[in-house]
C-alpha cells in the first residue's frame, strides 16, 4: 500500500531529529531543536493569509491558477514560504525566541523553561521538546501539502483525508492553528520517541549544572533547515 503523505513526513521529521543528535552536543541540541520549531511556526503564522486568499481568488479566476501537477503547486507553496524566511523570519528568530509567550495557542514560554532543563541533563524535558518539534513541524509541512492539493482543486476536506488516510470532523480549516492541531494528530500515530539523550551515569558522573547562556550564543545557532 502507497504511504500516506503525513507517514512519509513523520519519517522525515525523525530522521532530522536524528541527524541533530549526530551533528550538536547534548546541551546544544534541546536548544537547536526548539529554534527550528519556533521558526517553522513563524513562517506558517506569516504565510498563511497570504496564501489562503491566493487559493480562494484562483477559484474565481484570478492569479495563479495554472499548476498541473502536485509537484508544480507544492513548489509554489515552498517557494513563497522560503522568501518569507528569507526576509522576515531569519532576522527575527533569535529575538523571538526570546520574547514570545506563545505561538500557533502554543505556550512558547513553557517551552524555554523546557530547553533550560533539557540543557541540564533532563531526558523528560528533551522528549517533550522533541515530541513538540515533530508535533507542530509534521503539521505545517502538511499544512503545504494540503495548500498545494487546494490549488490543484481539491476540496478542504478531500485534501486532508488525502494526505492523511483520515476522516475528521472538528477542525476550522479558516485557521491554521486549528488545522496545524489536526494534522499534528494525525502525524502523531507514527511517532516513535528516541532513546534518551543523556545516560544517568554521565549526569552523576559530571557534577555540574551546564550554562545554557553560553550555549545559546554558541555560533552552532546558525539555523540550518
Amino acid at each position: 500500500m502507497e504511504k500516506k503523505y503525513s507517514e512519509i513526513i513523520s519519517a522525515y521529521k525523525l530522521k532530522k531529529l536524528n541527524e541533530w543528535r549526530d551533528r550538536y552536543s547534548e546541551q546544544e541540541y534541546p536548544y537547536k531543536v526548539a529554534l527550528n520549531l519556533l521558526y517553522d511556526l513563524l513562517i506558517v503564522e506569516n504565510i498563511w493569509d497570504e496564501i489562503k486568499i491566493s487559493i480562494e481568488m484562483s477559484f474565481l479566476g484570478f492569479g495563479k491558477t495554472n499548476f498541473l501537477s502536485f509537484h508544480e503547486a507544492h513548489g509554489y507553496v515552498l517557494n513563497r514560504c522560503d522568501s518569507v524566511a528569507k526576509s522576515s523570519i531569519r532576522t527575527i528568530v533569535s529575538r523571538e525566541y526570546k520574547t514570545r509567550d506563545s505561538i500557533a495557542n502554543f505556550n512558547w514560554s513553557s517551552t524555554r523553561n523546557r530547553v533550560f532543563k533539557a540543557q541540564n541533563g533532563d531526558n523528560k524535558e528533551v522528549h517533550k521538546i522533541e515530541l513538540a518539534y515533530y508535533y507542530f513541524t509534521c503539521g505545517v509541512e502538511l499544512i503545504y501539502a494540503w495548500l498545494a492539493l487546494r490549488y490543484l482543486g481539491f476540496d478542504q476536506q478531500a485534501a486532508f483525508e488525502d494526505l492523511t488516510g483520515m476522516g475528521i470532523n472538528v477542525v476550522d480549516f479558516n485557521s491554521y492553528q486549528s488545522l496545524l492541531n489536526c494534522f499534528g494528530k494525525a502525524a502523531n500515530k507514527y511517532y516513535k520517541p528516541l532513546p534518551n539523550l543523556y545516560r544517568y551515569e554521565d549526569i552523576i558522573s559530571s557534577g555540574k549544572i551546564l550554562n545554557p547562556k553560553l550555549v545559546e550564543q554558541n555560533s552552532f545557532y546558525n539555523i540550518i533547515k
